[in-house]
C-alpha cells in the first residue's frame, strides 16, 4: 500500500511538471508565433534615401522606409547602421546606430522614415527590421550621392521641359542634380529638405500642396532654400504664395519675346506680372516686371512671370538673373555646409565646463607652501618649546589631511556626485514663429556605465567626437516624440558629446525699428522672446553698440553716434569688441563665448553686403534641448547666443553716410592672395578688381549710391584705380584721396550701373596691407 501511494505521488508530480511546461509554452507561444509569422516570407522592406533617391554626403539625409506585411500584426524595431561586414575603421558619423519603433498592422503597409548622416549611407548602410531581437527583413540603402554641387527639385514636370536642366549642367559642369518630385511626396518637416538648394513650383504644383506642406516650404526657404516660382504661380492677392512672393500678381501682359534683348527670339510672349511688394526687380520689359527676387530669412524667393518651360538653354542671359548668378560664377544659394561644420567649433567650446574647472595653480601653490612651512619648521619649533615633539607622529598626517581637504573643497568638480551636462546653442531667430538652433551638448558621468540623453524635439541628432576603440560600442540614437541617445560603456568621469540642428516655433522674436540719420542710429528694440537676455549688442557694419540687459517683454531705446567709427579693422577687432580678449598669461575664461560668436558671425562675415543690423544677446535659460536621463539629481547648464537681423530703414530722398563695413564692394576678378576682414580686404599680393552696384547696392533695400569718398593713404605698397566708362580706361586714384559726387558718378557708371575699383600690390609682396574702402553715401528711393 505504501508503494502504491509513492507511485501515485510520483505520477502527480510528473503530471504537474508536464502541465507547467505546457503552460509556459502557451505563454511563450504568441512571441514565438509572432516572430515566425513576421518572418522573411511575410515582410518586405523598400528603402530610398534622400529625395527621389538623391542625397548629399556631408549632409543629414532622410531615409524613407516602406514596410509591407502579409502576416500578423507585430511591433518591430527599425535599425539603420553601417554594414558590419565592412572591416574598415568607421568615422564617428559612420559608427552611429539609428533606430525607431514601428507598429505594423496585419496585412498592412507602413511608411516611415528617420534622419541619418549622409556619410553613413555613403559608407554602406543597411536597414534591418527586428522583432523581439530577431531580424525578419533587411535592405541596403542605395541612392545617388552628390558630394558637392546643387540639388534642385521640381514639384511639377512642366518646368523641366524647358532648358533649366541643360543650362545648370552646362554652367556647373555636371555638378548639379535636378529631378521631379511629386507634391504628395514632399516632406512635412523642413529639416528633411535641408539638402535641397532649389525647389521649383508652378500652378499645378501649388494646387496640389496642402497647407502643412506650404508652411514647410516657406520654413525651408527661411532656413536657407531658394524657391523658384514659375509663371507667377500662387502669387495673386490671397494666393498660396502671395505672402512671400516679391511680386503680387495682377494679371497677364504681352511683351516682346526677346525680353528686352535678353533672348534672340522674335514675336511676343505672355507673362504674369504685377507690382513689386518687396525685394528687387531683376528683369523687366517696358516697365513690366518679368523676374524679381526677395530675401526671406536665410533664403530667397524668385518670381518668374514667364513659365520656365518656355525658356530654353540658349536663354543664357535670362537664367543668371533667375538664379542670381554672380560674376564669380556662384549661384546665390545659402551654403549649408557651415551649418553642420559649426558643431565642430561648438564641441571645442562645450568641452570647457566652468563647473568642473580646477582651482588656480598659484592659489594651490600658496596653500602647499603654507603647509610645508607649518609641517616643517613651524610644528617643530612650536612643539619643541612646549616639549611635545612626540605629538609630531599624529600632527603631521593631520595637517596633510587638512590641506588636502582644503584643496578638495576649492574644486567644485570634486563635490559633484551626479551626472552633469552643458548645452551651448546658437539661436538664429528668423521670424516670430521660426528659429533655427545649432546646439552641442557635453555630458559627464561620474559613475560611468550607460549614459542616456534626451535630445530636442524636431531635430537632427549627430554624434560629435565619438572615439572608436576595441572596448567601445557605437552610440545609439532612437527616434520617437523626442530622440534619445544611449552611450554605452562610458568610462568613469569621462565626457560624451552630441550635437543637434533643431527648429523652434515658440521662442518669439526681437523687434526693432531703427533709422540712420546724420551719423546717428536711433530707434527702439523690444525683447518679445521667452528668454532673459544679457550683454546684448547690435552690430552695424563693422562696429557694435552695447545695450546691456533686456528681460523678456522689456524694451530699450537706441541713440548712438556712429560716424566716428574706425574705417580699418584687424581680423579680431570686431570679435574683441563682442567678447573680452584674452589677457596675456591668463586662462581664457571666455573660450565658450568666443567660439559661439565665431559660429554666429561666420556666415555674416562672408556675406558680401549686410544691410541689416545684427542683434546679439546671451541667455542662461534652458531651451529644452539636451537633458540627461537619470534617477539621480542631474545638473543641467545652458548658454545660448541669440542672433537676429533687424531692419534698418532709410527714408526716400534722405542721403545717409553708411558706417564702415556695411557696404563692401564685390570681387569680380582677382589674381594673387587676399582675405576679407570686417571693414574691407587685406591684400598680400596680386591684383583685385571690385564692383559696386550704384543703383541697387543692397538686395532688399531701396537705396542708390550718391557719393563715394576715398580717404587719403600713406601706404605705397599698392596702387588704386577706378574705371572711366566714357574714356574706357583706368584712372589712378590720387594718394591724397578723392570725393566723387552724384554728378561725377555718372561718368564712372557702367550701362548696368556698376562702379569698378582695382587694387594692385606693387611692393611689399607677402605683407598684409589693409585696403581702405570708400565711404559710401546712399539715398533712399521709392520702390518701383
Amino acid at each position: 500500500m505504501r508503494n502504491m501511494r509513492q507511485k501515485t505521488r510520483g505520477c502527480e508530480w510528473t503530471l504537474g511538471a508536464i502541465l507547467t511546461m505546457l503552460l509556459l509554452l502557451a505563454l511563450m507561444g504568441p512571441t514565438a508565433a509572432m516572430a515566425q509569422q513576421a518572418g522573411p516570407d511575410q515582410v518586405r522592406l523598400a528603402v530610398q534615401p534622400g529625395l527621389s533617391g538623391m542625397y548629399k554626403v556631408n549632409f543629414p539625409t532622410g531615409v524613407n522606409i516602406t514596410i509591407a506585411n502579409q502576416g500578423a500584426a507585430f511591433k518591430g524595431l527599425l535599425v539603420v547602421e553601417r554594414d558590419k561586414s565592412e572591416h574598415e575603421s568607421p568615422e564617428p558619423n559612420q559608427s552611429m546606430r539609428y533606430q525607431k519603433l514601428v507598429q505594423v498592422p496585419a496585412g498592412g503597409l507602413v511608411q516611415t522614415g528617420l534622419m541619418v548622416p549622409g556619410q553613413l549611407i555613403n559608407a554602406g548602410a543597411v536597414v534591418t527590421l527586428l522583432v523581439d531581437g530577431t531580424p525578419v527583413a533587411q535592405s541596403y540603402i542605395q541612392g545617388t550621392a552628390v558630394s558637392s554641387g546643387v540639388i534642385a527639385l521640381s514639384l511639377s514636370e512642366k518646368p523641366l521641359k524647358g532648358g533649366i536642366a541643360s543650362w545648370l549642367d552646362q554652367t556647373f559642369t555636371g555638378q548639379t542634380a535636378i529631378k521631379f518630385l511629386a507634391p504628395d511626396h514632399l516632406p512635412e518637416d523642413p529639416l528633411e529638405l535641408g539638402l535641397v538648394d532649389v525647389i521649383i513650383v508652378d500652378d499645378q504644383a501649388v494646387a496640389k500642396l496642402s497647407d502643412k506642406q506650404l508652411k514647410t516650404l516657406k520654413d525651408w526657404v527661411s532656413l536657407g532654400g531658394m524657391l523658384l516660382i514659375s509663371g507667377g504661380a500662387g502669387t495673386y492677392s490671397g494666393g498660396a504664395l502671395a505672402d512671400i512672393s516679391p511680386v503680387t500678381a495682377e494679371g497677364q501682359r504681352v511683351v516682346a519675346a526677346d525680353l528686352g534683348g535678353l533672348r534672340l527670339v522674335k514675336g511676343t510672349v505672355s507673362v504674369t506680372t504685377g507690382r513689386l511688394t518687396k525685394g528687387q526687380v531683376l528683369a523687366q520689359v517696358n516697365g513690366v516686371i518679368v523676374v524679381a527676387s526677395r530675401q526671406l530669412g536665410q533664403g530667397q524667393v524668385v518670381f518668374c512671370g514667364i513659365p520656365l518651360e518656355q525658356l530654353t538653354a540658349e536663354s543664357t542671359a535670362v537664367w543668371p538673373l533667375v538664379f542670381g548668378k554672380t560674376k564669380e560664377g556662384r549661384l546665390a544659394f545659402t551654403d549649408h555646409t557651415e551649418k553642420y561644420m559649426a558643431g565642430d567649433i561648438l564641441s571645442q567650446a562645450a568641452g570647457y565646463l566652468p563647473q568642473l574647472k580646477m582651482p588656480p595653480v598659484p592659489r594651490v601653490a600658496v596653500i602647499w607652501f603654507i603647509y610645508v612651512l607649518v609641517v616643517g619648521p613651524g610644528l617643530y619649533l612650536i612643539l619643541k618649546r612646549r616639549d611635545r615633539r612626540d605629538w609630531l607622529w599624529w600632527l603631521i598626517p593631520s595637517a596633510a589631511l587638512l590641506t588636502t581637504l582644503v584643496v578638495y573643497l576649492m574644486s567644485p568638480a570634486q563635490r559633484i556626485h551626479a551626472p552633469i551636462s552643458q548645452t551651448l546653442a546658437v539661436v538664429d531667430i528668423l521670424d516670430k514663429h521660426l528659429a533655427e538652433v545649432n546646439a552641442t551638448g557635453a555630458f559627464v558621468s561620474p559613475y560611468g556605465g550607460t549614459l542616456n540623453v534626451q535630445g530636442p524635439a524636431r531635430s537632427i541628432i549627430l554624434s560629435n567626437d565619438y572615439q572608436m576603440g576595441p572596448n567601445k560600442s557605437a552610440p545609439i540614437i532612437q527616434y520617437g516624440d523626442r530622440p534619445n541617445l544611449s552611450f554605452q560603456n562610458v568610462e568613469y568621469w569621462s565626457m560624451r558629446q552630441a550635437r543637434a540642428i533643431a527648429v523652434k516655433n515658440n521662442l518669439g522674436q526681437i523687434e526693432g525699428q531703427l533709422t540712420l540719420d546724420n551719423g546717428t542710429l536711433r530707434g527702439r528694440i523690444s525683447n518679445h522672446t521667452t528668454m532673459k537676455l544679457r550683454d546684448c549688442r547690435i552690430m552695424v557694419g563693422a562696429g557694435s553698440i552695447a545695450l546691456g540687459k533686456i528681460d523678456a517683454g522689456d524694451s530699450i531705446e537706441v541713440n548712438q553716434a556712429i560716424n566716428n567709427w574706425p574705417v580699418s579693422l584687424g581680423p579680431n577687432d570686431v570679435r574683441n569688441g563682442l567678447v573680452p580678449p584674452i589677457a596675456p598669461g591668463q586662462r581664457d575664461e571666455y573660450v565658450r563665448e568666443r567660439q559661439m560668436v565665431e559660429v554666429a558671425l561666420g556666415p555674416m562675415q562672408r556675406n558680401m553686403n549686410s544691410d541689416d543690423v545684427i542683434f546679439l544677446g546671451w541667455s542662461d535659460d534652458s531651451l529644452d534641448l539636451f537633458q540627461i536621463l537619470s534617477g539621480e539629481p542631474v545638473k543641467d547648464y545652458s548658454l545660448a547666443l541669440v542672433k537676429q537681423n533687424l531692419r534698418l530703414d532709410i527714408a526716400p530722398g534722405k542721403a545717409v553716410k553708411l558706417p564702415p563695413g556695411m557696404l563692401i564692394p564685390q570681387i569680380i576678378d582677382s589674381r594673387g592672395a587676399f582675405e576679407r576682414n570686417a571693414a574691407g580686404y587685406t591684400v598680400f599680393e596680386g591684383k583685385v578688381t571690385f564692383s559696386i552696384n550704384l543703383d541697387r547696392p543692397f538686395r532688399d533695400k531701396a537705396v542708390r549710391v550718391v557719393e563715394l569718398e576715398f580717404p587719403g593713404r600713406e601706404n605705397k605698397n599698392f596702387s588704386l584705380r577706378y574705371f572711366d566708362w566714357q574714356e574706357n580706361n583706368w584712372v589712378d586714384l590720387p594718394g591724397s584721396g578723392l570725393k566723387i559726387g552724384s554728378d561725377q558718378l555718372q561718368r564712372y557708371r557702367s550701362p548696368n550701373g556698376e562702379f569698378r575699383l582695382q587694387v594692385e600690390k606693387v611692393s611689399g609682396l607677402g605683407q598684409p596691407d589693409r585696403i581702405l574702402m570708400p565711404a559710401v553715401t546712399v539715398e533712399g528711393v521709392v520702390s518701383q
